[in-house]
């Protein structure tokens, strides 16, 4: 990925990501941004399947929201502003430094906070 940060590019992807008119993140934005159905989101979010439709704002969707989407902003700056690359990413590449897992499996075991940690060091030039 390219170290070269551009905020634009994040603050962009997240205001897509945005539920109109409220305050919280959009399950079916995030589902359309990363190609899964709303019911592989209610799977990543540990939620019921209805909850991304039934209940959009509950606390543990949106907590689930709110770090993958932090997550996939870093990843979009990192690729200057090219949002199908970070999607891929975080879905598909093992993160050796991680455990060898997916961007997308450790923020859904509540490891959001360390990925951004980790692609806030390569952006500084550090190699694990």
């Amino acid at each position: 990925m390219n170290a070269v940060l551009n905020h634009d590019h994040a603050a962009r992807f997240l205001e897509d990501l945005r539920e109109p008119g409220a305050p919280y993140f959009s399950p079916s934005a995030f589902s359309d941004a990363l190609h899964i159905s709303t019911q592989r989101l209610a799977e990543l979010a540990k939620v019921h399947r209805t909850t991304t439709t039934r209940s959009p704002d509950a606390e543990k969707l949106q907590d689930y929201l709110r770090g993958a989407a932090s997550v996939l902003a870093i990843a979009v700056e990192l690729t200057g502003g090219d949002r199908q690359r970070a999607v891929f990413w975080f879905r598909n590449v093992p993160l050796m430094e991680l455990d060898g897992r997916t961007a997308e499996q450790l923020v859904a075991d509540g490891l959001a906070e360390g990925v951004r940690d980790y692609l806030i060091n390569l952006s500084a030039g550090a190699t694990g």
